[in-house]
């Protein structure tokens, strides 16, 4: 078996057959396939900030519904210590019976509880009456020499005198 011969190509052919590489593209093809290059470059580009901007834009949103909710149980925690605490002091006998006393008029037994009535003849739902301030603040001796001299001057009498006619008679002893 005998191979058959090839004859070889001329040296231009040979090349131009062989090398794959077209020659230097003209000017205007170049900016061509520059500007199809950016052009897809920035539509992906685009795309891709796209689905960022969406995905920030939830990211916040969630953030900010995360800091509402801790916010909230925090809240929470409060008021459940609140009511914890509030539920300790009832199983404390002595509260119970402060409030007892304070809320029901209770007094113990031995005791003596008394009730103070205003002006209108209604109770005065435990509001204390302040004594006014005391006139002078200075050092006590001036406090005491102005104790003194007020007692010294005469008392205006609002109510009108008894009746010096009308006797009172004194009530019998009890007998024992």
């Amino acid at each position: 078996m005998q191979r058959p011969r090839v004859e070889p190509l001329p040296d231009t052919e040979a090349k131009a057959a062989l090398d794959p590489k077209p020659g230097p593209l003209p000017r205007a093809q170049r900016a061509l396939s520059a500007t199809w290059r950016l052009a897809i470059l920035l539509v992906v580009v685009a795309g891709v900030g796209l689905v960022l901007a969406h995905s920030l834009r939830v990211y916040f949103a969630q953030s900010q519904e995360i800091a509402a909710v801790r916010a909230d149980i925090a809240l929470k925690q409060e008021q459940i210590a609140d009511l914890e605490d509030k539920l300790n002091r009832w199983n404390d006998p002595e509260y119970v019976r402060a409030v007892a006393r304070v809320r029901l008029g209770w007094v113990m037994p031995g005791e003596v509880g008394y009730r103070v009535i205003g002006a209108d003849g209604q109770p005065l739902d435990g509001a204390s009456i302040e004594a006014p301030d005391p006139a002078g603040t200075g050092l006590w001796w001036e406090r005491m020499w102005g104790s003194v001299a007020l007692a010294d001057q005469p008392v205006e009498e609002s109510a009108p005198a008894a009746d010096p006619d009308r006797t009172v008679a004194p009530s019998p002893e009890p007998e024992s």
